[in-house]
């Protein structure tokens, strides 16, 4: 069976097949717990067999064949910006988390760099903040406009910000960064733009999450096929040192890990529900930075 649908432009596409995606997840359920529960093994290996099984024998929905295409980040989230807000598990662990880090954030000037659709934006005005937003993508903030129009919103990149030094009083950056080559020019972009006493506020994908999933996936699989922004991979390290390069100081370090949710809404787990936990459960998924500038 070969899924249909379109896309706005086939010229990239690529297929792969379901089947080994299955095998991926099962692969890693065994890499987990083959030593520390080998109880569990002969159950992974039986789905392994079924899987391939189906994959030779062109079962369902081991045979699928999956449209695939990557997209910069421009196309991408142009695509995804009416559908953006959820459902999006990523979204909804970080929320709450940036919400908490946010009671103790200085109040006054914020910039929500890499503002999106503005659903942190429009908390930051509920807050009493005098609110500028900074996004790359014309999609993401036609969207942040009718829905903060207390914000004002510009158009910008992360690594040139169009606003004056020391300006703001709070810096907002969410699920953003992993799509930045170098993280230090916008380090840097952050702590000129931030005034003395102010803080940083950060959330990402966690690199060993990106390490697994390969990139910001979006849409409807059956019709649209898979569409993706690929994850670029930042180590923790990397966030240190440029965040010592800008002279900005970490205060937290939060590393938020794969619940059931996120479990539940996984593609596989409605087929292999026990390797999809065994594979996932407790991954580190997203990481969050409060930063300060440095004296």
């Amino acid at each position: 069976m070969t899924l249909t649908g379109s896309f706005v432009d086939m010229s990239e596409e690529a297929v792969v097949h379901a089947g080994h995606f299955g095998l991926a997840v099962v692969g890693h359920a065994l890499a987990r717990h083959w030593l520390t529960d080998p109880e569990k093994v002969h159950a992974r290996t039986e789905e392994l067999r079924t899987i391939l099984d189906g994959l030779d024998a062109s079962v369902e929905p081991y045979s699928w064949e999956l449209r695939v295409r990557e997209l910069d980040v421009e196309a991408g989230y142009e695509q995804w910006a009416p559908i953006y807000d959820g459902p999006n598990p990523a979204i909804e662990t970080e929320t709450p988390i940036f919400r908490e880090l946010l009671t103790t954030a200085p109040r006054g000037r914020a910039l929500d760099a890499a503002c999106g659709t503005g659903r942190h934006a429009g908390y930051l005005v509920e807050l009493g903040y005098d609110v500028v937003g900074i996004d790359a993508s014309s999609a993401m903030l036609e969207i942040a406009r009718a829905k903060v129009p207390a914000a004002r919103m510009e158009l910008g990149m992360l690594e040139s910000l169009p606003l004056e030094d020391d300006s703001v009083d709070l810096v907002t950056c969410s699920l953003a960064l992993t799509h930045v080559p170098d993280l230090a020019p916008v380090m840097r972009e952050f702590a000129r733009v931030l005034r003395p006493g102010g803080q940083v506020l950060l959330s990402d994908m966690h690199p060993i999450s990106c390490m697994h999933s390969g990139g910001a996936v979006f849409g409807d699989f059956l019709t649209d096929g898979i569409r993706f922004v690929p994850n670029l991979v930042h180590h923790v390290g990397d966030y240190w040192l440029a965040f010592t390069a800008a002279g900005l100081q970490a205060l937290d370090c939060i590393e938020p890990r794969v619940n059931n949710r996120v479990i539940e809404t996984h593609p596989t787990y409605p087929l292999i529900p026990e390797a999809t936990a065994l594979a996932l459960a407790d991954m580190p998924f997203l990481l969050l930075w409060r930063l300060t500038l440095s004296a």
